[in-house]
Protein backbone atom coordinates (compact mmCIF):
# COMPACT_ATOMS: atom_id res chain seq x y z
CA UNK A 1 0.00 0.00 0.00
CA UNK A 2 1.62 3.76 -0.81
CA UNK A 3 1.82 5.88 1.95
CA UNK A 4 -0.41 8.87 1.57
CA UNK A 5 0.64 12.40 3.02
CA UNK A 6 -1.38 13.91 6.01
CA UNK A 7 -1.36 17.42 6.94
CA UNK A 8 -1.87 17.58 10.73
CA UNK A 9 -2.64 20.93 12.78
CA UNK A 10 -2.33 21.02 16.59
CA UNK A 11 -3.20 23.43 18.98
CA UNK A 12 -2.59 23.99 22.57
CA UNK A 13 -3.79 26.75 25.30
CA UNK A 14 -3.00 27.05 28.85
CA UNK A 15 -4.33 29.39 30.94
CA UNK A 16 -3.05 31.46 33.94
CA UNK A 17 -4.59 33.96 36.43
CA UNK A 18 -3.55 36.60 38.28
CA UNK A 19 -5.50 38.23 40.90
CA UNK A 20 -4.36 42.27 41.28
CA UNK A 21 -5.98 45.13 42.95
CA UNK A 22 -6.04 47.97 40.78
CA UNK A 23 -8.92 51.49 40.67
CA UNK A 24 -10.32 50.17 37.12
CA UNK A 25 -10.65 47.19 35.32
CA UNK A 26 -8.37 48.84 32.74
CA UNK A 27 -5.29 49.15 34.92
CA UNK A 28 -6.03 45.86 36.46
CA UNK A 29 -5.26 44.88 32.83
CA UNK A 30 -2.61 46.57 32.71
CA UNK A 31 -0.78 45.36 36.06
CA UNK A 32 -1.36 41.90 35.28
CA UNK A 33 0.21 42.55 31.58
CA UNK A 34 3.21 43.87 33.87
CA UNK A 35 3.66 40.77 36.57
CA UNK A 36 3.21 38.36 33.21
CA UNK A 37 6.29 40.36 31.91
CA UNK A 38 8.05 39.95 34.84
CA UNK A 39 7.63 36.26 35.64
CA UNK A 40 10.87 34.26 34.73
CA UNK A 41 9.60 31.07 34.74
CA UNK A 42 7.14 31.91 31.60
CA UNK A 43 8.03 31.52 27.98
CA UNK A 44 8.43 34.16 26.14
CA UNK A 45 6.72 32.15 23.18
CA UNK A 46 3.58 32.23 25.93
CA UNK A 47 3.75 35.68 26.57
CA UNK A 48 3.95 37.04 22.49
CA UNK A 49 0.50 34.61 22.43
CA UNK A 50 -1.17 35.38 25.34
CA UNK A 51 -4.26 37.69 25.17
CA UNK A 52 -6.70 38.94 28.16
CA UNK A 53 -9.48 36.43 27.16
CA UNK A 54 -11.81 38.12 30.84
CA UNK A 55 -10.71 40.40 33.47
CA UNK A 56 -13.78 40.67 36.14
CA UNK A 57 -13.98 41.65 39.69
CA UNK A 58 -14.43 39.44 42.48
CA UNK A 59 -14.48 40.16 46.56
CA UNK A 60 -13.99 37.03 48.84
CA UNK A 61 -17.59 36.59 50.93
CA UNK A 62 -17.69 36.03 54.94
CA UNK A 63 -17.28 32.51 54.50
CA UNK A 64 -14.39 32.78 52.00
CA UNK A 65 -15.93 32.37 48.90
CA UNK A 66 -14.73 33.90 45.92
CA UNK A 67 -17.40 35.80 44.40
CA UNK A 68 -17.01 36.84 40.62
CA UNK A 69 -19.38 39.19 38.75
CA UNK A 70 -20.75 42.75 39.76
CA UNK A 71 -23.53 41.29 42.01
CA UNK A 72 -22.22 42.44 44.41
CA UNK A 73 -21.64 46.21 44.44
CA UNK A 74 -23.84 48.53 44.88
CA UNK A 75 -25.46 50.98 42.35
CA UNK A 76 -23.14 53.13 42.75
CA UNK A 77 -20.20 50.70 42.61
CA UNK A 78 -21.35 49.21 39.71
CA UNK A 79 -22.14 52.61 37.75
CA UNK A 80 -18.16 52.95 38.38
CA UNK A 81 -17.61 50.36 36.78
CA UNK A 82 -19.20 50.89 33.79
CA UNK A 83 -18.14 54.12 33.43
CA UNK A 84 -14.40 53.29 33.53
CA UNK A 85 -14.61 50.07 31.17
CA UNK A 86 -15.69 51.59 28.41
Amino acid sequence: MKKKWFQIEMASTTYRTWEVQAKSAKKAQEIALAEMDADWEISSEWKRGADIESCEPFYIDEDGVKIIGTSHMSNKEFGEYIRNNK
